[in-house]
């Protein structure tokens, strides 16, 4: 392969889940691909173990170290430099080992990334249980790619088909969040998303700003947020530069058949304005912020089907999918800033 190839990361995720199962069917089906190689961070035996179960004919590399220029299609490349033997975790049970295993495979994932050995990191899922009992009490897997990263701040941004929405607050409660909805907190979310548009891909990146209430508050008679908060905030962006517009009613921004208005972003006020309306097989989580690309799949670890050979890696191509979009978008970008 040529330096100019894409190399995605994919970590394995939790072994005793149903991680190698659908990292081993995705990579089987995109290995031929001659422009994009796809490089699975996990236990090279357990991937060995679950293609052969599955009937898979595809060939296992593995790597004790990674180079990006030495990965050729026609087989599934695995970076595994023999930290831990993810066969000895039990399947379907909850286990500090299944937890060591999966943020180990996190912490090599975003070690590669900013090291440039990778252009893209996509992470399966983590038992949230097993990682406590492994020491790793984060809130998500976010925190502690942040942690990596130099504790950066970072925002989420939910990707579904061709639609993207930041999250002004994620698992917050509701009321909580309405609080927050102030011109200052909306100014800094706002200048922040600006700040890092070359990282989405996007140096013109042109954003939506939803409203809270009804019908953005109907001048007042449904609340008056917009007028008193969103309205000055998006005022203030714009006099600074900032391609922002809203504050617009929900109905009219994020329901089909709108999909952001043809806006490069869309800022969602609280978690469910947005998830709500999203196919959770088909959306991306993207942990915006980071030095690199970090990306997560929509389902969790399924315990209970794990090692039936019954998953399904559709969410996972999804999410591989625009994580490949994100890196190329990012890569252009920075070419032409050059």
């Amino acid at each position: 392969m040529t330096e100019e190839t894409l190399v995605i990361g994919v970590t394995m995720g939790d072994p005793a889940g149903i991680g190698a199962e659908i990292t081993t069917a995705l990579l089987a089906e995109r290995c031929n691909d001659k422009t994009i190689r796809p490089v699975l961070i996990g236990c090279a035996a357990m991937i060995e173990a679950t293609a052969r179960r599955r009937g898979l004919d595809v060939k296992i590399r593995r790597h004790r170290t990674l180079d990006r220029t030495a990965l050729n299609a026609g087989g599934i490349d695995v970076y595994d430099p023999g930290t831990f033997d993810a066969t000895v975790v039990k399947t379907g049970e909850v286990s500090r080992d299944a937890g060591e295993a999966s943020m180990l495979y996190n912490r090599q994932g975003a070690e590669l990334a900013m090291d440039d050995k990778i252009d893209g990191l996509v992470t399966s899922p983590v038992t949230k249980a097993s990682a406590k009992m492994a020491g790793y009490d984060y809130p998500g897997q976010a925190e502690y790619f942040a942690e990596l990263a130099g504790d950066v701040a970072f925002s989420t941004i939910l990707i579904w088909r061709d639609f993207k929405a930041a999250l002004f607050t994620t698992h917050t409660p509701l009321i909580d969040a309405c609080r927050a909805v102030t011109k200052e907190n909306l100014l800094k979310k706002i200048r922040y998303l600006h700040e890092k548009r070359f990282e989405l891909g996007a140096p013109d990146l042109r954003l939506a700003v939803a409203s809270l209430n009804p019908h953005a508050g109907e001048f007042g008679t449904m609340g008056c947020e917009e007028m008193d908060e969103i309205e000055p905030a998006v005022a203030t962006a714009r006099a600074e530069g900032i391609s922002v517009d809203g504050p617009f009613p929900v109905n009219a921004l994020i329901s089909p058949p709108y999909n952001g208005r043809d806006y490069d972003l869309t800022l969602a006020l609280y978690h469910d304005q947005v998830v709500a309306r999203m196919n959770m097989n088909e959306t991306t989580t993207l942990t915006f912020g980071l030095p690199f690309i970090r990306t997560s799949v929509g389902h969790g670890s399924a315990l209970d089907i794990a090692g039936k050979d019954i998953a399904d890696s559709g969410a996972l191509g999804a999410t591989y999918d625009h994580t490949v979009d994100l890196a190329q978008a990012r890569r252009n970008a920075r070419m032409a800033a050059l």
